[in-house]
This record gives C-alpha cells, sequence and structure tokens, in this order.
C-alpha cells in the first residue's frame, strides 16, 4: 500500500463513475387506462356489482386516477363510514384526514353523531340493555374488545376524541336512565372489559383509557348490572360471576395496582373520608348512588340506592382463584408469587386511604400469606387431573383463611342490607363507612368449585357423580350447568314424610321432620367430602326415594 494514502481522507471519484443499480418503479393500477380500471371496479351508480367501500379504498391506494375519482365517495358515504372504519381501526391519521376532508362533523356534532345498529347481532358490546346505535366511543371500545387494533392506537384514539368533546357517558337507553337523569359515568362495558382478564398490555391500556377519562371530569359508574342482578333468581345471587362493583375488579390479580388508585380516586373527588362514618352522606355521594327504578304490581317505583359499599371476601378470594387457575385467562405469574406480591401492594393501598380498618387489614395479610403457601404453577398441570387436584387445594386453602372471621362482629352478613322493593328499611337511621369488607356465609364455596370444575373442558369430562352426565348441559349464554347438582344443593325436593306409629323416640322424631342439610363452608369441609354427601343425597332421592322431582 502506498504511504501517502490517507485512510482518513476521503476518496474522490468523477461524477461519471457513480453508477447505482436502477431501483425497481413501484407497479401500480396507474398504468392502465382509465377505461380499463372502469371495467375493473365498475362505474358508481351504473353498475349493480361494484366493489365494497374497503376494495375501492385500495384500488385508489395503487392508482391517482382511482384516487380522483372514488375518494370523495368514500369518505362521504354511509354517513361519514370512513371515519367510523377509523375509530374501530383506532387511526388516528385517518381521523385528521377525515377533518381536514370534510368527511368528520365539526367538533360541536362530532360529539353527538351516532349510528344505527341492524336489530340482531348489530353489537358486541357487553351491555345489560343491548344498544340500538353506537356513538363514537362506542364504536371504540367494542374494538378494545374485540382486539382489533393495538391497546396503544386506541388510547390516542380516546384522547382524540377526549380533545373534540364526544361524549364519554353511558348510553341513554341502559337502566340508569329510568331513576336517574344525570350521568357523568364512563360505560360499564369498560370495567366489564377489565373483568375478561386481559393480557398485561391491554390491562395497562385500559387503566391508561381510564385515567384520561378521569382527567375530563369522567367517573367510574358506582354500581353495575344492578338491573340483572335483580332479575335473578335468589338462589343464583348467591354465586359470582356477576360484576357489581369497579373495585371487585381493581382487587383481581391482573390488574395493577394503578386501577385500585383510579377507583378510589373518585371517592376523594367527592371529598370522602374512609374512616369516617355516616348516617347521611355528603350530596356528591348521593348523587354519585342515584336511584333504582323498578316495577311493582304493574307500577314504576323508584328508590333510592345504598352510598356505603360491601365488598365480599369470599368474591375476592374466589377472583384471585381464578387468577392462579382459569387456563382461560389472559393472565399469568411472570414469577412464584407475583400474584401475592400485587395484592400485598393493594393492601398498602387501601391502608393509605384508610379504606380497611385493623380487622380487615388483618384478614386481608392472612390471604397474602395463603397466596404465598401456593407454590406450585398451577396453569402449568400437565393432567385434567392434576389441574383438578391442584385447583381444590389451592380453593381450599384461600376459603378457608376466612372461616376464623366469619363470627366477628361487623365482618359476616348474611343479607343485604338494601333491596329494590323496600330500599333502605333494615338499617335506615344506621351509621355506615363507606366502604366495608363482609363475608356472605350464604355464598356456597362448594357449588362454586363444581360450578369450575363444569366451565373446564378438561375437567368436566372426568367429573364423576351418581348421576353421569345426565343434567349436565350448556345454557344459552354459553356456560354449563349440572341440574342434578342444583336440585340436591337448593333442596328442591325432600323424601316423603314417613308415617309415625306413635311409639318413636324424641330424638327419631327429629330426625323424621328435620330436614336434609349440607354442611356450612365454615365447617371446614373439603369439596370431596360435600361432593360424595351430594352424590348420596341424590340416590336416597331419586333412586331409594324414587322422588318425581318438582322441576325440570
Amino acid at each position: 500500500m502506498s504511504s501517502d494514502h490517507n485512510l482518513d481522507k476521503p476518496t474522490e471519484y468523477p461524477s461519471s463513475a457513480m453508477t447505482f443499480p436502477q431501483q425497481p418503479r413501484p407497479l401500480t393500477l396507474d398504468l392502465l387506462p382509465t377505461e380499463i380500471l372502469l371495467q375493473i371496479s365498475g362505474e358508481p351508480e351504473k353498475d349493480q356489482s361494484t366493489l365494497s367501500a374497503r376494495e375501492f379504498k385500495g384500488l385508489c391506494l395503487l392508482s391517482p386516477s382511482l384516487s380522483r375519482l372514488y375518494l370523495p365517495l368514500h369518505y362521504f358515504s354511509n354517513n361519514h363510514g370512513a371515519f367510523r372504519d377509523a375509530i374501530r381501526d383506532a387511526d388516528v391519521k385517518v381521523l385528521d384526514l377525515c377533518v381536514q376532508l370534510g368527511a368528520a362533523p365539526p367538533a360541536p356534532d362530532m360529539g353527538r353523531m351516532k349510528w344505527q345498529l341492524p336489530e340482531s347481532d348489530g353489537c358486541k358490546c357487553l351491555s345489560e340493555f343491548p344498544h340500538t346505535h353506537h356513538r363514537p366511543i362506542d364504536e371504540l371500545l367494542e374494538s378494545v374488545y374485540l382486539g382489533k387494533a393495538p391497546i396503544g392506537k386506541c388510547v390516542d384514539t380516546l384522547k382524540w376524541l377526549l380533545d373534540r368533546g364526544c361524549d364519554m357517558k353511558e348510553q341513554g337507553d341502559q337502566h340508569w336512565y329510568k331513576g336517574n337523569e344525570h350521568y357523568d359515568h364512563v360505560p360499564e362495558f369498560l370495567i366489564t372489559i377489565l373483568s375478561k382478564s386481559p393480557d398485561r398490555t391491554y390491562t395497562e391500556g385500559i387503566c391508561q383509557m381510564i385515567d384520561l377519562l378521569q382527567s375530563h371530569g369522567y367517573s367510574l359508574p358506582f354500581t353495575m348490572n344492578m338491573y340483572t342482578y335483580w332479575r335473578r333468581e335468589k338462589r343464583n345471587r348467591r354465586f359470582p360471576g356477576l360484576i357489581m362493583k369497579p373495585m371487585e375488579v381493581a382487587l383481581r390479580s391482573h390488574c395493577p395496582p394503578c386501577l385500585l388508585e383510579l377507583v378510589l380516586r373518585d371517592y376523594m373527588r367527592r371529598f370522602v373520608k374512609f374512616k369516617v362514618s355516616h348516617v347521611r352522606p355528603p350530596p356528591l355521594m348521593d348523587r354519585w348512588a342515584g336511584y333504582y327504578s323498578y316495577v311493582e304490581q304493574g307500577a314504576d317505583r323508584v328508590v333510592k340506592q345504598p352510598w356505603w359499599k360491601f365488598t365480599n371476601l369470599l368474591d375476592t378470594v374466589w377472583g384471585l382463584f381464578l387468577d392462579l387457575t382459569d387456563e382461560s385467562s389472559g393472565w399469568a405469574e411472570e414469577y412464584s408469587g407475583e400474584a401475592a406480591d400485587i395484592f400485598e401492594q393493594k393492601i398498602e393501598i387501601l391502608k393509605e386511604y384508610r379504606v380497611a380498618d385493623l380487622d380487615e387489614r388483618k384478614i386481608l395479610r392472612k390471604i397474602v400469606k395463603a397466596m404465598r403457601s401456593l407454590t406450585t404453577p398451577i396453569k402449568a398441570s400437565i393432567s385434567a387431573a392434576a389441574h383438578d387436584r391442584e385447583a381444590q387445594r389451592c380453593w381450599e386453602t384461600l376459603y378457608s383463611v376466612l372461616i376464623p372471621f366469619t363470627s366477628m362482629r361487623g365482618i359476616n352478613v348474611w343479607y343485604n342490607d338494601w333491596y329494590p322493593y323496600g330500599g333502605d328499611e333494615r338499617t335506615r337511621g344506621h351509621r355506615h363507612r363507606y366502604h366495608s369488607f363482609n363475608i356472605e356465609r350464604t355464598w356456597s364455596v362448594y357449588s362454586m368449585y363444581h360450578n369450575y370444575r363444569l366451565q373446564n373442558d378438561q375437567i368436566r369430562p372426568t367429573i364423576a357423580l351418581p348421576w353421569g352426565k345426565m343434567g349436565i348441559a350448556k345454557r344459552d349464554d354459553g356456560r354449563w350447568q349440572d341440574r342434578e347438582w342444583s336440585r340436591v344443593v337448593d333442596y328442591e325436593d325432600c323424601l316423603p314424610r314417613a308415617k309415625l306409629t306413635g311409639n318413636e323416640s324424641h330424638e327419631r322424631l327429629m330426625e323424621l321432620w328435620s330436614n336434609w342439610r349440607l354442611p356450612s363452608w365454615v365447617d371446614g369441609h373439603t369439596y370431596e367430602e360435600i361432593e360424595r354427601l351430594v352424590g348420596e343425597r341424590w340416590i336416597e332421592l331419586y333412586v331409594k326415594g324414587s322422588v318425581v322431582p318438582h322441576y325440570n
């Protein structure tokens, strides 16, 4: 190599020597004559079999000629259809383009726009009453639920809609408006999506959406699904599954601690002090709780809903159990003990806001201790039998923590203090805290677990009870039920009264006249023990006793 060659000095070449391979020109439809393009696409308003709007849009992207011809039709047709599609796709750039082209209403009108829906299969939102129309927020939330767009883009789209004054309240066709004229709550659907255990990214994104909505003055719903709850049969109210309060979702393991703070923020905005009890609440709390409308003897009635809340700890541990075991959940621990760590962080938040008193925090910490004792990664079980065995152990470990506290004053609650037909009759004039934890002894932990087994496609075929597969069927809502189990545990039937001879002892008389009852869960029996008792009772009733069921 020549010594006078400087490596730091760039080499100069004559311009004639600078040759590069020519880049291939993108192939577009623009090279075709317009007549050929019209034969491909069909002429607007002339040809009966033309392409769809999305197909037109795809052609327009390939051909400036078609773009000039069709884009105005695409953006201005079908009641702002392109604008609606952009919301569904959470595409802020297209939303801006719609505004630039005048294909979206101006800001004041944008907040009031709506699209009518077909009568059947027109809405996928999980609302109490099916929507008959959609607003921009409904289109966006449905897209979040169906996973049509990345959650980050959905957050950006929500901000875009908020900045233009779009309505974010619950729809006026929901049950709330039957008893209330005001509504500053976001749709319940947003919390319902969170309850479905989406993955971590979606959960964090939805929490960001709630934060955005609250920063614009909106609240979370005070209660949820009240109409559905009170229309249930009384025995079906003693089961989890129906989300009644945002707090229930916030305590789940798949929801980050920040969601609990968002729930409590709504209280703070109403100047609530959790450690203080009241006979009458501040007006802002009264308004937030609102009224409940119902029909009695053909007449519409309206009563105040309770402004205080209970969180059933059985429901809480059931949610923790599902996050640890339910394979249909989109969430799983990233390391052993993560669920316990998350719940412990939430206890500290409850302590900081003074939501939970000393006794309640003691119970919550016992739950954390029980969670830490569960070392087996249940969702990783290799067989249905192993999963069933570990899930039973997990559930029994969690609910057993509550048994010593079921006799504690203020913790055990047998019945609701409020019901629509009488309002707050039993506790009217009593002092209440804004929030309390309670334990509903009327819930059946054994039926809860039996129902869990039914919904698991791997465990359900392994269920071995005297009635076999008889009575196990899928309901209209897609969930499985066991009719024969319900006959026994709900005491639908009893054996005929035995004839008396007059010589029976007192003990024998009590045995003959007393109704059969399953042991209470607070007695500490395992699910396997109760399953055996239910099977024996079924044989005694319907095989040996030849009892004809009252209900089919």
